[in-house]
């Protein structure tokens, strides 16, 4: 199981994943910068939650990026969250 987390954020780059312009950069753990809507849609696997398979949004992976670049690992839980909600399964047709 190959795994990608995501370790910062950044403004005003190019998506590594499709070439597109973006706002909003999400860094990854490999060092690739990609866009929120391919890292949400297409380059990870949908989480499960009670048997259903689910996704996070663009915004919500946004927002991720954004308190792993600020907070060390006591602030990310102090928001209530761990480097478990940062880390996402890799898809397989990628």
């Amino acid at each position: 199981m190959t795994t990608l987390t995501i370790v910062s954020y950044e403004q005003d780059g190019r998506c590594e994943h499709c070439g597109r312009p973006l706002k909003h950069c999400i860094r990854l753990d490999d060092g690739r910068i990609v866009g929120a809507t391919c890292f949400a849609k297409i380059l990870t696997k949908p989480k499960t939650y009670f048997g259903k398979p689910y996704r996070l949004g663009p915004a919500e992976i946004v927002r991720y990026a954004q308190c792993a670049a600020r907070y060390s690992e006591a602030g990310l839980a102090k928001l209530g969250l761990s480097t478990k909600h940062l880390t996402f399964e890799a898809s397989t047709n990628d």
